[in-house]
């Protein structure tokens, strides 16, 4: 700390800016807490700050975020591709596996079988990664990169039903 400012009549700390590379301060640097419970802690260790975005965003075309995908799938329009009919029960993978193009993509999370066709578009990601997936299980990949995701909410108006087992 350097000399201390007055304001008022009341005195504050000044702190000094530090001189160093801002890419390898520690995140604590800043902190006017001093951690002081003992020696049996391990010291603090700086943390390199990367340029590299975690994983690349896709733009989204206008009309496509998230929430226009809530409006459409409150409008009533047929998103599962049944026309009104009934869930299915018991359908296999390999009827899943006929439908994996970006025209036709139908996908199973968590034992259901939903048509993402609808979502593509909308999806953050991209739509080409849930063309990867379609026509398959994608239940481990969404687990991965979405276990936080509640997708029956999200596609319940893409379900088409039920995985047979």
């Amino acid at each position: 700390m350097s000399a201390a400012g007055d304001a008022g009549g009341f005195a504050f700390p000044v702190l000094q800016q530090p001189q160093e590379d801002p890419k390898k301060i520690p995140l604590t640097a800043f902190s006017t807490v001093t951690d002081r419970s003992g020696p049996s802690l391990a010291p603090q260790v700086a943390v390199p700050i990367t340029d590299k975005p975690a994983r690349s965003k896709i733009p989204l075309e206008k009309g496509y975020t998230q929430v226009d995908w809530l409006k459409l799938s409150k409008s009533g329009t047929d998103l599962n591709g049944l026309g009104g009919q009934a869930l299915r029960k018991d359908i296999s993978l390999a009827e899943v596996a006929q439908h994996k193009t970006a025209d036709d993509a139908w996908m199973v999370l968590r034992g259901k079988v939903y048509n993402v066709t609808p979502y593509l578009r909308f999806h953050p990601g991209g739509p080409e990664i849930l063309v990867k997936a379609a026509g398959k299980d994608a239940t481990a990949l969404f687990t991965k990169f979405h276990a936080w995701v509640n997708a029956d909410a999200l596609l319940d108006k893409c379900l088409v039903g039920l995985l047979a087992k």
